[in-house]
């Protein structure tokens, strides 16, 4: 009767603890890690791991503990003395080695490819560079010649060649650390389409937030770069305003330079400010907020 009256308690105890699911492994970013990897590891998709970390950028500390819903434990095999390969099941978070501090990784399978298939082609050097053309005193509009003045490009400000040049952008694939138009991340994205205006700009995101004038969300102006905190505390993502709440950005989650709604709501609960770098004639820099 004692032990009916023990097991019983005991069964009352385990009932009143939690449930821990066992099926979702863990794994610590190793150096020469990717989410290409990571995923193919653990027998996960990608988009699981994304999902469950709120992963939106592509780079990540090494030393980050990674959640893997549904995650197989990663093994590996030993040779015994009769040479066959023997499974040991190791922790899934262990890691190989200590990591220098502050080390980022890409997590951008390079052998995932992210250009488009078919007979997709990217927007040209030339191209652009066409659209990002400043007017000249010869393109101004002549009602004799032109049938309207949407004809000549000599009342278009810079910001409207800015615009015109990343729309023009549009589905260029995403890549971490692109520079070409074969492949964009967001701050290459911002750069480069800058860089056709010949106006120089720094690499990453981080570094673009601290230049220009800073704007208030309900004083953006067609042209603004807007910024977001993804995956670091930094800002670590960009886009370029377009107006209406709208702004086109090269999206690690699209895969491309899409256009997207500042009412997202992730875009909401991420978005930390906005700068300007480009003042049409007349125009002042925006009074600090």
């Amino acid at each position: 009767m004692k032990r009916l009256l023990t097991a019983l308690v005991a069964l009352a105890v385990l009932a009143a603890v939690p449930a821990v699911s066992l099926a979702d492994a863990t794994h610590v970013v190793r150096k020469g890690d990717t989410l290409g990897k990571i995923a193919r590891s653990h027998h996960v998709s990608v988009e699981k791991i994304r999902e469950a970390n709120a992963l939106e950028g592509t780079r990540l500390s090494v030393g980050t503990k990674l959640v893997l819903p549904g995650g197989k434990a990663q093994s590996k095999r030993r040779k015994g003395s009769s040479g066959k390969g023997k499974r040991v099941t190791v922790p899934a978070s262990t890691p190989a080695e200590e990591p220098p501090p502050g080390t980022q990784l890409s997590l951008v399978d390079p052998q995932e490819s992210t250009l488009h298939t078919g007979t997709w082609k990217p927007p040209t050097e030339a191209e652009l560079a066409e659209l990002a053309r400043a007017p000249k005193a010869t393109d101004t509009w002549h009602p004799a010649i032109d049938a309207s003045p949407d004809a000549s490009k000599a009342t278009e400000s810079i910001k409207d060649r800015l615009l015109r040049v990343a729309q023009r952008m549009l589905a260029v694939p995403y890549r971490f650390g692109g520079t070409t138009l074969w492949g964009l991340d967001c701050s290459g994205f911002v750069q480069k389409a800058f860089a056709f205006l010949d106006l120089g700009l720094p690499r990453t995101a981080r570094e673009q937030f601290r230049e220009g004038a800073k704007v208030a969300k309900a004083d953006l102006s067609p042209g603004d770069l807007v910024f977001f905190r993804t995956y670091a505390k930094y800002p670590s993502h960009v886009g370029i305003y377009l107006g209406d709440n709208r702004f086109v950005h090269a999206s690690a989650r699209d895969r491309k330079v899409t256009i997207e709604s500042l009412d997202t709501p992730y875009y909401v609960k991420r978005y930390i400010g906005a700068k300007r770098l480009l003042l049409e004639e007349g125009e002042s820099l925006p009074q600090a907020q």
